[in-house]
């Protein structure tokens, strides 16, 4: 005959073993799910993306760009020439700056979702991921100026060139999604 202390100790092993493979079969499925969405799907993608007026962005860039990305010259009289406190405003500072730099991580991550169909946006991919890093130098010289007292003098410059520079990013992710027809197009394109 058993004893009940027996019953009590295999009743306890049992729950135990169940506990046990429960929670390691949780923790396989969502690293199953992580391997196969690194980055998340592509909803979460939009959802980090952060809010910018995308038309003073495109404003404040082709002041100092044209549409193909190129430098204006300087007796193009096409475009509004912007002072440097009108970039301030319409960008919102350097906090707005600071939106643009976490929305480029994003961006690298749309391209990069849009990679594991097709291996061909590798070199965007790294080219955005160039991009994002001189938008960083932008912002790092910005936090150094406001640090010694010369923001005024140094933002119109170092801003401009990293809002052009998101710009031309939101212009290539959108041309990627667009060029493939790929599912999202109409809500990325809202986002950007």
């Amino acid at each position: 005959m058993i004893e009940i202390r027996t019953i009590y100790f295999l009743a306890f092993l049992a729950a135990f073993v169940t506990i046990l493979l429960g929670v390691g079969l949780y923790y396989y499925l969502q690293a199953r799910k992580r391997r196969k969405y690194p980055y998340g799907k592509f909803e979460d993608l939009l959802r980090r993306l952060m809010s910018v007026d995308r038309d003073n962005v495109a404003l404040i860039a082709l002041d100092l760009i044209d549409e193909s990305g190129n430098q204006r010259s300087p007796d193009d009289t096409s475009g509004p020439e912007l002072d440097p406190s009108d970039i301030w405003d319409l960008i919102g500072g350097l906090k707005g700056l600071e939106v643009l730099e976490r929305n480029c991580e994003v961006l690298v991550d749309l391209v990069f979702y849009v990679q594991q169909w097709y291996p061909e946006a590798l070199a965007l991919t790294e080219e955005l991921r160039k991009n994002a890093r001189e938008i960083q130098w932008h912002l790092s010289r910005l936090r150094s100026a406001a640090k010694i007292g010369s923001l005024e003098r140094s933002f119109p410059d170092y801003a401009q060139r990293a809002i052009a520079t998101y710009y031309l990013m939101t212009r290539r992710v959108l041309s990627v999604y667009e060029g493939l027809n790929l599912p999202g197009v109409a809500e990325l394109q809202r986002a950007l």
